[in-house]
């Protein structure tokens, strides 16, 4: 029992520190928006990129590795058994969480490539970045927003789920 109760702890922890990432994501959405052509814009850019990286890299693994091995780890828990009549609160969780993953990998991972390429040269620069560029961010922009609204869905379906029972 308290190996489950560390892991949810960590399951916990994980969510918030991806859901945490949204304002910032907003801030220096709304920044980067207004330094549009103005010197620091790539730092700004570069910055979106690291916290999105770094929160969904440790919000992601974390609820994957723990929603795992507690899904394992109680009886009443499973993986996708909708049909079973109980928890269907976790197996809507599940659910997103596929969907999550697949807009990551599929989606803003490759976006968020095409954006460091097109900064990385030289983050010190004056020059201006194409309209490519300015394209992808805003791509990049809505599906963070995207999957963090997933994130908060599945936070409120945990959050509620003894009201659904």
């Amino acid at each position: 029992m308290i190996f489950f109760t560390l892991l949810w702890t960590i399951h916990i922890i994980s969510a918030a520190i991806w859901f945490g990432a949204f304002p910032a994501d907003l801030i220096l959405r709304k920044s980067i928006s207004e330094n549009k052509g103005k010197s620091g814009e790539r730092k700004l850019i570069s910055t979106w990129l690291k916290i999105l990286n770094i929160s969904g890299i440790v919000g992601m693994v974390g609820i994957l590795l723990t929603g795992v091995f507690m899904s394992i780890l109680r009886d009443d828990y499973g993986f996708f058994q909708f049909a079973s009549g109980q928890n269907h609160w976790l197996y809507t969780k599940q659910f997103l969480m596929i969907i999550i993953i697949v807009i990551i990998g599929a989606f803003l991972i490759p976006k968020a490539k095409k954006i460091r390429l097109s900064i990385q040269d030289n983050l010190e620069s004056q020059s201006s970045l194409d309209e490519f560029t300015y394209t992808n961010i805003k791509k990049l922009g809505n599906l963070a927003t995207i999957v963090n609204v997933i994130v908060l869905l599945n936070i409120l379906l945990a959050a509620s789920r003894h009201i659904f029972q």
